[in-house]
């Protein structure tokens, strides 16, 4: 515990002690009838209380942490698809005119089976990267749950302490002269106890949340978004602008989502009969979730739109994402 009123307070309790050690062993044993026993007890049940909370943290942690590196793994596999079926159809359309029939025919069912191999392999890139969403936003409220459970833990124990402070001091008001010097010492220290103050400098304390609070996610980067690649503008542009369709209607449903979820919030705060503490708690995460949801669609939108925007476009364009996508490594992120 970090030096505050209330350890202040224990050490003065302790250095009296040291110095009367013959007039405090009644009241040793006293505290610890009252003070020692309970304090074992609760220390027993914060750490049951934490195990669980420990083991969910590093459960949902490895969890996303695969989920991580399965989307690397699926982007290296989609770029090498695109690249090989781009490479085909060039060589098809470059040797149409020397080909027979059949070597035409053959090289046409290849190109075939290859496009729908790269669809396949698209959608379950696109699905997983949506599962890592869900994933860091599960991983964050586990987090966040977390922390609040401790805290509360910790406030259960600092308030203990300054009962059983306040418990020791009465039992201190119980000696004579000889320990009226030691006993307004450890009153006046006792009574300089906040415990409010306490409680402040242990959320400060523990609280690591930086001033710069930002989430990352891993957004879904595309073959197709790469200028120097060896589609034509006019098939990259077709390519991409599926996506941005697909991308288009998981934002529709997703603004659809939050509406009602909104709708719901509000019912509750008008009729507060309807529901309880905890469904609103449920209700304002789920809102929370869905607004990072949507949040993350319209940026990857934004980042595809952007791929296939003529320079004088990108120039005009502004969007309240443009600031916060980077990309390092092998790696497109969104903070």
């Amino acid at each position: 515990m970090s030096k505050n009123s209330t350890f202040t307070a224990w050490c003065q309790v302790s250095d009296e002690m040291y110095s009367r050690a013959d007039a405090h062993r009644t009241l040793g044993n006293a505290f610890h009838q009252e003070a020692t026993v309970e304090i074992r007890q609760v220390l027993d049940e914060h750490a049951k209380r934490k195990r669980p909370l420990d083991s969910a943290i590093e459960r949902t942690g490895k969890l996303f942490t695969a989920n991580w590196n399965e989307q690397l793994k699926l982007k290296k596999r989609l770029h090498g698809l695109t690249r090989e079926h781009e490479a085909l159809f060039n060589y098809l359309e470059n040797n149409k005119h020397t080909s027979t029939e059949k070597e035409k025919q053959k090289m046409f069912n290849r190109l075939t089976k290859s496009a729908e191999q790269q669809s396949r392999v698209d959608e379950h890139y696109y699905l997983v990267n949506m599962e890592g969403h869900q994933m860091r936003l599960k991983w964050q409220n586990t987090l966040k749950n977390c922390y609040q459970i401790t805290q509360e833990l910790e406030k259960h124990r600092i308030e203990i302490l300054c009962n059983l402070l306040s418990r020791y001091t009465l039992h201190m008001s119980t000696f004579g002269k000889t320990l009226k010097h030691g006993q307004t010492q450890i009153e006046q220290t006792a009574q300089r106890v906040d415990m409010d103050q306490d409680m402040q400098t242990l959320v400060d304390e523990s609280c690591n949340t930086a001033e710069d609070n930002k989430i990352e996610f891993l957004m879904a980067d595309y073959f197709e978004e790469d200028a120097k690649s060896q589609m034509t503008q006019s098939r990259r542009k077709d390519a991409i602008k599926l996506k941005l369709q697909r991308l288009e209607e998981s934002i529709t449903k997703t603004k659809k989502d939050c509406e009602g979820i909104e709708k719901l919030m509000k019912t509750y705060a008008e009729n507060p009969s309807f529901s309880n503490q905890k469904n609103l708690e449920e209700t304002e995460e789920l809102h929370d979730e869905n607004t990072l949801k949507l949040d993350l669609l319209e940026a990857t939108h934004y980042k595809l739109s952007l791929s296939i925007s003529e320079p004088e476009e990108k120039s005009k364009t502004f969007q309240r994402f443009s600031g916060s996508i980077s990309k390092w490594k092998d790696k497109v992120r969104l903070t």
